[in-house]
């Protein structure tokens, strides 16, 4: 919970006028198909389809072990992992179970919060990463991480508070129960990068091991899906319930079709971000997602902004360079 901000995590929320969310919440507020179990576990599932891909190539371009191998699938993925398969397949468990409740909160908490709540929530995420670098990766605080992640969060909340056509006042209108659910969403996402930085950060360091690692995650999306699905189905509570089906429109499908591709990119970028760079990193890159979001509207639209936002997207940059500046240091000397 993600909750890329961003190349990385299919853009979590794309607050502009033009671009409000063209993903999974899409689905939900463009489409109106209001099935936030549905969609967020058919976007768990999808890198699944990672595995057979992976299996391919190395049978056809891999080893000569590979090619002989037959159908031997987890033998050919083994040996392309750096981590033990049953290792990876207990990991691949807990985190793709914990990262489908972090985002079940999310999908569930946008029916009934605004675009620009949800929006300036989730990107709290950097905050709590931060605190949890400290705590569980003892991290060293920093005054210049801990102003970058502040100047980065500043100008979230400049541009979603004031992007065209939208309302402050819509931030303290979204019902309380929904802002609670984004909460733990943007909380639990960032429970989830530094979990996984801490037991596989050092060890999944290659390509293979990461695209395996994506591709058992969702496996293990599905029994879960279905064990969901029956729940919500049959639920007694009327918030609950979720009647099984597709969309009933080509823009429905289309839509849904997106977001799965959208996902798929994003999850296999985060994992190799959080894995190769850091946590904090990583979750204040997804911030980018806002001043990409404009910039893609004023080319593609024509959109014209407040120099607010203008100031937001600034300080959202000004943030991660902070972040970065000693990473950037060598860069440059070089």
């Amino acid at each position: 919970m993600v909750h890329s901000e961003e190349f990385l995590r299919v853009l979590k929320p794309q607050v502009t006028e033009h671009t409000k969310l063209l993903n999974q919440d899409g689905v939900q507020t463009t489409v109106g198909f209001k099935k936030p179990f549905f969609i967020m576990c058919f976007s768990h599932a999808a890198p699944a389809v990672i595995l057979p891909i992976i299996f391919a190539y190395y049978h056809l371009c891999g080893s000569l072990e590979d090619r002989r191998a037959g159908f031997d699938v987890i033998g050919v993925l083994q040996r392309h992992s750096v981590i033990p398969f049953s290792k990876l397949l207990r990991l691949s468990a807990f985190f793709g179970g914990f990262y489908l409740m972090s985002d079940y909160f999310w999908f569930a908490a946008f029916k009934n919060l605004t675009v620009e709540a949800g929006a300036a929530i989730l990107n709290s995420i950097p905050l709590f990463v931060y605190c949890l670098s400290i705590c569980v990766l003892r991290e060293k605080p920093s005054a210049r991480k801990l102003c970058g992640v502040l100047t980065a969060f500043a100008g979230v909340l400049l541009v979603v508070m004031y992007q065209g056509g939208s309302n402050p006042e819509n931030l303290a209108d979204s019902s309380v129960v929904a802002g609670l659910m984004m909460l733990i969403a943007a909380a639990t996402s960032a429970v989830f990068e530094v979990l996984l930085a801490l037991m596989v950060g050092d060890d999944m360091n290659d390509i293979s091991t990461l695209l395996v690692f994506s591709g058992l995650c969702g496996v293990i999306t599905i029994p879960l899906w279905l064990i969901g699905t029956i729940f919500f189905t049959y639920s007694p509570f009327p918030s609950l319930y979720e009647p099984v089906g597709f969309p009933d429109t080509a823009d429905g499908v289309l839509m849904l079709t997106i977001a799965v591709v959208m996902f798929v990119i994003n999850f296999v970028c985060l994992t190799i971000s959080i894995c190769w760079t850091s946590p904090l990193e990583t979750s204040v890159g997804f911030m980018f997602s806002i001043p990409v979001s404009g910039l893609v509207d004023t080319v593609m639209h024509h959109t014209s902004f407040s120099w607010e936002c203008i100031v937001g997207s600034v300080l959202v940059m000004s943030g991660f360079v902070l972040i970065e500046f000693r990473s950037l240091k060598p860069i440059a000397n070089h």
